[in-house]
């Protein structure tokens, strides 16, 4: 049984440290609001990392695609592939959380002033910073982003002397994921105060609030899983794809929820592969790259905490929320999904950006400990799927060559 639960031993020491946080909270507010420092260190240390994780981890993954031309359309391909695969879950979620609200009327008073009242957006400060310094700010990592990749890519690009700098980045990378997990050893116990403080002025009725978003999600995920996966394979090959697919999608499937992790997975899905009779050289160059970059199941939970967390406090989810949130998905599952060892990444990165209460991140952290095993399987999955639209968007093209070749 043991042996079953190892790989989310993580999340179910998380989600009971929470629990008992809550369960404190909830029972003793006098002490539980004593608590709120540690929460608030925690968290704190954990905002100081955020900006050298991001540069470092984004920048060095990047720089080691050494050769994107000679990648070329493949790449792009994946590229695509992945983003449209983003989009596409995180505005399904978006849709049946606007229609089966959530938080069902439940609202949170949080004492921090939010900075998105108005629900009004400036992308160009959103997207860019007037200064260098600026992109030392845990608040313009949308920034930060945009400027690690096109650095990653001209380091890949500059030669030997690129080479030279990936190298020192990747040593770099090592010892800062290396402070965070140092960080996370005390995870369970600081946002365990943070959550038991958050609670202890809250109504009771938030705990249902977290059962019926996840009910959502898990819903939602067994549509998107079937349906989709259906789609895709039609995409990638006809009504025989998706026979194909579904004849050899099941063990890596289980394997995902059995690891929860798609890099696990990764030597299943291509034995997979293989066995659809996916050509070689499009699924040893393709998979590698989707485990990182595909993961749909990684956007709809993104999306799902803002419309969430947007619901619970009252705010006003507006057009320009909507195009922000789906950028934060697919960014999320583009970059986010694939910086290793990138704990609460994601919930931070959500948080800065959209000027949320940091006392939020403990409800969106419940929220991505709960549906990581779900969202996995589809990320895994669909891999699959998006290597049978490559392969035929790359066999269309040979084809059409061959032909005014002839």
């Amino acid at each position: 049984m043991w042996n079953i639960l190892q790989p989310y031993r993580s999340s179910i020491i998380l989600l009971a440290a929470l629990f008992l946080g809550g369960l404190l909270g909830i029972l003793l507010p006098d002490i539980a609001l004593k608590l709120k420092p540690i929460g608030q260190i925690f968290l704190n240390l954990l905002f100081m990392i955020i900006v050298p994780l991001v540069a470092i981890s984004v920048t060095s993954s990047i720089a080691r695609m050494t050769d994107l031309k000679k990648l070329g359309t493949i790449l792009i391909a994946v590229l695509l592939v992945s983003i449209v695969m983003a989009i596409i879950p995180a505005a399904g979620i978006i849709a049946l959380a606007s229609i089966f609200d959530p938080a069902q009327g439940v609202v949170i008073n949080l004492e921090q002033a939010i900075e998105t009242g108005s629900g009004k957006m400036d992308f160009v400060s959103l997207l860019t910073t007037n200064d260098f310094v600026g992109l030392l700010s845990k608040s313009n990592i949308l920034a930060l982003i945009i400027m690690s990749v096109i650095s990653g890519i001209a380091i890949g690009q500059s030669g030997k002397d690129g080479e030279k700098i990936s190298a020192m980045l990747d040593c770099l990378n090592t010892v800062v994921l290396k402070i965070v997990s140092i960080l996370m050893l005390v995870a369970p116990v600081g946002l365990g105060a943070f959550f038991a403080s958050t609670m202890a002025s809250q109504d009771t009725q938030l705990l249902t609030t977290f059962a019926r978003a996840i009910a959502l999600f898990f819903a939602a995920a067994a549509i998107y899983f079937t349906l989709g996966s259906c789609f895709y394979a039609w995409l990638g090959g006809g009504v025989k794809g998706i026979k194909v697919f579904w004849l050899y999608a099941l063990v890596p499937s289980i394997t995902a929820l059995g690891t929860s992790s798609s890099l696990a997975t990764l030597p299943v899905n291509i034995r997979a592969a293989n066995k659809m009779g996916i050509r070689e050289d499009i699924v040893d160059i393709c998979l590698p790259l989707l485990v990182n970059f595909n993961k749909g199941g990684a956007s709809m939970t993104t999306a799902l905490k803002i419309v969430f967390i947007y619901s619970l406090l009252g705010l006003e989810f507006t057009p320009e929320i909507l195009a922000v949130t789906l950028l934060i998905s697919v960014l999320s599952a583009f970059i986010i999904g694939g910086v290793p060892g990138g704990a609460f990444l994601g919930e931070i990165f959500i948080v800065t950006t959209l000027g949320l209460p940091i006392e939020v991140i403990p409800i969106l952290v419940i929220i991505g400990a709960i549906t990581d095993a779900p969202a996995t399987v589809i990320n895994v999955t669909h891999d699959l799927n998006a290597t049978q639209i490559i392969e035929r968007l790359s066999g269309k093209r040979h084809h059409a060559i061959s032909e005014t070749g002839g």
